[in-house]
């Protein structure tokens, strides 16, 4: 057999690897347009032409008639190309030297029923065969494998290593040691992070599920605030209000903590470091928390103040800004209300995004976002995010807001 594989031949694989009996088999002959794959292949006319069409008559004679043409019955002129059901897919593809999309599709599918017998967690053990036969039943049909790839049998062997080291992870470590452990490279788990997540959230069926929620952190879990915040460790206690600058603590400190009390009327969370350290300079005894969405270390605190504590949330008031509002509320059961964050009409904003309308469009149908509906609907309307950072407000303005709703009680958004 030949060697050199006409380009017509490899064209013709193409399309037979995107139809049907390419992607889950057939039980009808392969037919394809005789002109279209010759315009595909770029051999429409000319020396081209007769090259492709000579090219095609030899395959047919080499295979057999597995490939065939197809004549009009009273011109003769080719209209067909024809690759028999039966051997015609196995003659095509060794003829190219590669592995059928038969074999290929077979030889996932046995990859991920194998994958669905690997020891995990009892905690994972459900969802990971679940997810593993959806896999397999993707790989015959031909529908989509992500995170895993069809063509790289060695990538998706690593690929699954490195999965099973992060669902098999104990104790909380930093991301290169893990992957110093897992993959015997410090950054490979970094570059592998998108497709891990998204392993872990099919799995799961949690569209926020992180490598942090099996302890692998890009940076250590803590809490960074000032203010009167004391934690007591049986007869013992640390006073972080004698501090005059802010401080971080580890969450494992928070967690061994009997418990953790503060004496301030108002506790204010800040979205931007670079504000929260203004605040913190001019701090009227409040607890200042610095936090977007609230990670682990800032929901433990919240669980561990008292019910009671009237808290605020001063953040930018995009549409992100509002989500950390909402967020703050849902995770930390308290009702932060919300400092200064009203739409600040720009001519220069920038224009909303369409996730940024869906986001609003998602606030507004909640109800625990009733008292911000007014200022996302002028924002809406508007199409632009307006002055929105917080960085635009004054700092006295943000402190004596803050003081007149603490001493008033209200709701009002603006402050």
């Amino acid at each position: 057999m030949p060697h050199d594989v006409p380009r017509i031949l490899r064209v013709l694989a193409d399309f037979y690897r995107k139809s049907a009996a390419g992607s889950h088999g057939g039980a009808r002959d392969f037919i394809c347009d005789y002109e279209q794959l010759l315009r595909h292949a770029d051999c429409h006319d000319g020396d081209d032409r007769e090259k492709a069409e000579d090219d095609l008559k030899r395959a047919e004679l080499e295979s057999g008639n597995l490939l065939s043409l197809d004549r009009a019955a009273r011109s003769g002129i080719y209209q067909r190309v024809r690759l028999s059901k039966e051997g015609g897919e196995s003659w095509l593809f060794q003829r190219l030297r590669e592995s059928p999309p038969s074999g290929q599709r077979s030889e996932l599918a046995s990859f991920f029923k194998a994958m669905s017998d690997q020891p995990v967690p009892e905690s994972w053990r459900q969802p990971w065969r679940a997810w593993c036969e959806s896999l397999e039943d993707k790989a015959v049909i031909q529908g989509s494998v992500q995170p895993f790839r069809r063509d790289d049998p060695a990538g998706n062997e690593e690929f699954l290593k490195a999965l099973l080291g992060v669902i098999h992870w104990q104790d909380e470590s930093l991301i290169r040691f893990a992957s110093s452990v897992i993959c015997g490279d410090s950054k490979r788990l970094e570059k592998l992070e998108s497709r891990l997540i998204s392993a872990l959230q099919a799995i799961r069926g949690d569209d926020v599920c992180a490598l942090e929620d099996c302890g692998i952190l890009k940076k250590p879990r803590a809490l960074t605030f000032h203010g009167p915040l004391v934690l007591k460790f049986g007869n013992e206690r640390v006073d972080f209000g004698l501090l005059p600058g802010p401080c971080r603590i580890s969450e494992i400190n928070l967690a061994q903590a009997d418990e953790v009390t503060t004496d301030a009327m108002l506790c204010l969370t800040v979205e931007n470091e670079e504000v929260f350290l203004e605040l913190a300079k001019r701090n009227h005894g409040w607890l200042l928390v610095h936090t977007s969405f609230p990670g682990s270390a800032v929901r433990r605190l919240f669980g561990m103040l008292r019910p009671d504590l009237d808290c605020l949330h001063f953040g930018d008031s995009d549409p992100a800004g509002f989500d950390i509002l909402r967020d703050l509320r849902e995770k930390t059961g308290f009702a932060f209300r919300p400092l200064c964050m009203k739409f600040r009409p720009d001519d220069a904003g920038l224009p909303l995004t369409a996730d940024e309308r869906k986001t609003i469009d998602r606030l507004l149908a909640t109800p625990l976002m009733a008292d911000v509906h007014a200022e996302l609907r002028k924002m809406s309307h508007a199409g632009t995010k307006g002055s929105f950072e917080q960085e635009s407000v004054s700092l006295a303005e943000v402190i004596g807001c803050a003081a007149a709703l603490t001493s008033s009680g209200s709701d009002d958004p603006t402050g």
